[in-house]
This record gives C-alpha cells, structure tokens and sequence, in this order.
C-alpha cells in the first residue's frame, strides 16, 4: 500500500520517461541548509514566512524543470536567483540556491550557452554581494560551489551527450553490418547460382540430345550435372557462413572447362608482370586475398552473362598491370547489347562490389554481334615494384 502510494507521488513529481531513479530526490539534500537556519539564528517571523515560501516555490520550480525541454530550463534558472537574490536578504544561507541554479545549467545546450549562463550566475552573485554588501559566508560559497557545481554539471551533461552518440553511432554500426552482410550474401548467391544454373541448364540439354545418340557420353554428362549440383551446394553453404573462397587463377580454368563444355572457344593470358608466362602469373604477389576473390566472384558473373545472352563463339580474357591496378579485361564477339540498357542486375552487381574496393568498371559493346568488352580494376599491392 505504501509502496504504491509512493509511486502514485512519484508518477506526479516526475515523468515516466525520467530514468534517474530517486537522484532527483537526493540532490534536494542541500535544500534544509536553507530553512533550517532562519529558525537557528534570530530571524523575524515574517523572515521564516518568507523563506518557507521560497523553499517551497524552489521546489515546484525544480520538479517542474523536469517536464520541460532542455531549452526552456532558463526559465526554471533565472527563476530560481530570483528566489535567492530576494532570500538573500533574510539568511546567508540563501547562496544554495544559487547553487541549484548554476546546477541547472547542465541541462542547457549547446555547451557555450551554458557556460555563459553559469558566468552570469556568477557575476550576479558577486554584484549583489558587493552593492548590498552581504557577509562573506553568503559570498564566498554562493560563488565557489556554484562555480565547481555548475562546471561538473555541464562537463557531466557533455559526457552523457557523447556517450549517447557513441551508443547511436555504435547501434547504426551493427545495422549497416547487417545490411552489408545481407547484401554480401545477396550478390554471392546471385553469382553462383545464376552461373551454376546456366552450367546445368546447358549440360542437361546436352545430355537430353545424347541419350538417342551417344548413351556413354550422356552418361558422362548426368554424372558432371551431379558433381556440378554438389559442388553448387557447397559453396552455397560456404557464402552463408561466410567461409567461400576462391581465386582468379581458378576461376580461369573453371571458366576455360565451362566454355569448353559448351562449345565456345576460350584464352586468356597475362601482360606485364615479372616472371610469368600467358598462362600464368602468381597473383597473390600482386592482390590482396580480399580482392583476388572478389576479381574471381566478378569473372564468374562475366562469364554466366556470356553464357546466357551473348551467343558468342570466342572468348578471350587478358589480365594486367596497368599502373596502381590490376586490370581484368573479358571481350566475347557475341550479339553485345544496348549500352543504354546495360544496368542488368549482373553488373550492377559488380560495379558495387566494385565501388566497395576504389575500382573501376565500364562495360561497352558494339555494333549487334561485335561482341563485348568489359574491363574492371583493382588496387594493387603498394608494396610491389616495377
């Protein structure tokens, strides 16, 4: 019964969105120090009075401060010298309400603002203290420990600003992973299932034309859709968890035997790097893992879109030094497309994982049937020299 009496009076002093817990009521312990010596020292009844009414608007004034926006508590602070300027004059132990008013400044923004009303409280208690010549125990305190009060107050407020950001900043954080990671595993399943699809759309419809001519080489054919299927459910596993791995000089040769299965002629070769021969270059000297694999996950999109729309006969792929990059260049004489209407979700693909590495990417065709050529670059080791 108490206890919800209790927090029916809590409910009404302040609101429920207030999270301090009972810190509102334990810093009103310095407010006896302002009633408690009028009836100490010799102090007309009329003096009591008074100071009985100011502690009490002090304190309507201070749990009102709570229900409003930070901005509108320079009200609740000129208000609260107010009281003590007029209380000055009955008890020296008015100065604490200066105190509670230079505490206020904490809720003030931005942090200048409030230091700037801080000083005003400051220069106020001194002006008044000199004209009207108070004792120096109203003085020196109502300055002192509103000063330090004051610039804990404000200094903890910056705190508790940067930590929320902090806090925000480091929540956005986790939200961008999740969308990137959402966005990774988006483009690496569209990657290999689109290019595993084609491979086993092909190979099934050779197999289907086979089995009336040539049963053994159909039979060799279910049994590669079948090593295609369990190989594609792998990596589908391993680019879920995270875990796929790839290289371009692999990709290379899966690319040579899927062009290769499928009747379309293929090279590749390799310029200007030391120590290598057409068919060979050691690419790790020259690309971090990172982005050998994303080149190897982009020529298997290449690829694919070869595959399934450009009706080509020849293939030809040329990777090379050229300055700070390394460069990727796949060029196919099939039917090409309308570089007007080029943003197909392939290579739209890869131009953000492009942008993600500081690459480049541009795709151009001819004329119908002169082929395409697409050419991407990424950063190589800064360490390599020529």
């Amino acid at each position: 019964m108490m206890k919800a009496w209790l927090q029916k009076i809590d409910s009404l002093l302040l609101p429920q969105r207030f999270n301090d817990g009972f810190s509102p009521y334990v810093w009103l312990i310095y407010l006896p120090l302002l009633v408690i010596p009028v009836f100490i020292f010799p102090v007309s009844l009329s003096g009591r009075l008074l100071t009985i009414a100011a502690t009490l608007a002090f304190m309507t004034i201070y749990f009102h401060s709570f229900w409003v926006p930070g901005k509108r508590v320079i009200l609740h602070i000129v208000a609260t010298i107010a009281l003590g300027t007029l209380t000055a004059f009955i008890t020296p132990s008015a100065n604490c309400l200066f105190i509670y008013g230079a505490a206020f400044c904490g809720r003030l923004k931005p942090m200048k603002y409030a230091f700037s009303v801080l000083f005003m409280i400051l220069l106020w208690a001194l002006f008044i203290s000199w004209y009207y010549h108070f004792q120096w125990y109203f003085s020196m305190p109502a300055l002192v420990f509103s000063f330090i009060i004051g610039l804990l107050n404000i200094y903890q407020s910056v705190l508790d600003e940067k930590r929320r950001e902090l806090h925000l900043s480091q929540d956005e954080t986790r939200r961008l992973a999740k969308v990137a990671e959402r966005e990774r595993i988006a483009r690496d399943l569209h990657d290999l299932i689109g290019h595993t699809f084609s491979v086993i759309t092909l190979k099934a419809d050779l197999a289907g034309r086979l089995l009336d001519k040539d049963l053994e080489k159909a039979r060799k054919e279910i049994m590669q859709l079948e090593s295609i299927s369990r190989d594609a459910l792998s990596q589908v596993r391993e680019v879920v968890s995270g875990y796929r791995t790839s290289d371009l000089l692999s990709e290379l040769a899966n690319a040579k035997h899927v062009f290769t299965s499928v009747n379309i002629g293929f090279e590749y070769q390799f310029e200007n790097f030391n120590n290598h021969s057409n068919s060979h270059a050691d690419l790790d000297t020259y690309l971090t893992p990172k982005n050998n694999k994303e080149l190897a996950i982009m020529l298997r999109e290449l690829v694919t879109n070869i595959i399934k729309h450009a009706d080509a006969s020849e293939v030809n792929v040329i990777v090379k030094r050229e300055g700070s990059n390394i460069v990727l260049i796949v060029r196919d004489n099939g039917r090409g497309f309308d570089n007007q209407k080029s943003e197909g979700f392939g290579l739209k693909s890869i131009q953000e994982r492009v942008n993600a590495l500081s690459g480049f990417a541009t795709f151009t065709s001819g004329q119908p049937h002169q082929g395409t050529c697409s050419e991407i670059g990424l950063p190589a080791l800064s360490q390599i020299k020529a």
